[in-house]
Formats: C-alpha cells, structure tokens, sequence
C-alpha cells in the first residue's frame, strides 16, 4: 500500500490538499493453476479409489470361495487402499508402476 499526499492547484486556481491510497492485491496464475490441478487430482484419486474397492472387494470374495487365503489378504489391503484414497482423495502409491497395492 502507498500513499501520496500531493497539494496542488487545480485549473480554477484553488488550492486543495489530496490524499491518495493505492492498494495492489497480488493473485498469481501459478498458484490458481495449482489449486485446480490438486482438486482435479483429488477428483480423480476418489474415482480411481472407488474402482479399487469394488475390484478388491470382489477378488477378495473369489479367493474366499476358492480357499487362497493369501490372495484373499492382498485383494483385501487393495480394498484398503481404495477406500483411503476415495477419503482423502490422494493415491495411496506414488510414483510405482505396481497397480496391485
């Protein structure tokens, strides 16, 4: 914020004391831009942790019927993992091509 006291003379010859404020409120694109690619990432982390889910869910329930108890744990923590990522809306693996959590 500035401030400018100038006395002047206007064009009638009067004096008159002016006081100006000039505020300049700074908004970069970067950080809108950002804004709305972590709330398009969340959009999409939900229905990725959704789609986990189920197919965990559903494989965790195979494996019951057909007695493969470790592939009933794995299909479990994979429907783990969905449901935290449709919660907090952020993949729960980063950065790993491994799809199967």
């Amino acid at each position: 914020m500035s401030a400018n006291n100038f006395t002047g003379t206007n064009p009638s010859g009067v004096n008159h004391p002016t006081t100006s404020t000039h505020t300049t409120a700074t908004t970069t694109s970067g950080t809108k831009g950002t804004e709305a690619g972590q709330g398009l990432k969340g959009v999409f982390a939900k229905g990725h942790g959704i789609g986990e889910s189920i197919r965990g869910n559903i494989n965790s329930a195979i494996d019951g019927f057909t007695g493969d108890s470790a592939s009933m744990a794995k299909n479990e923590q994979v429907a783990r993992g969905g449901e935290q990522e449709f919660q907090t809306g952020d993949f729960v693996k980063k950065g790993t091509m491994d799809k199967a959590l």
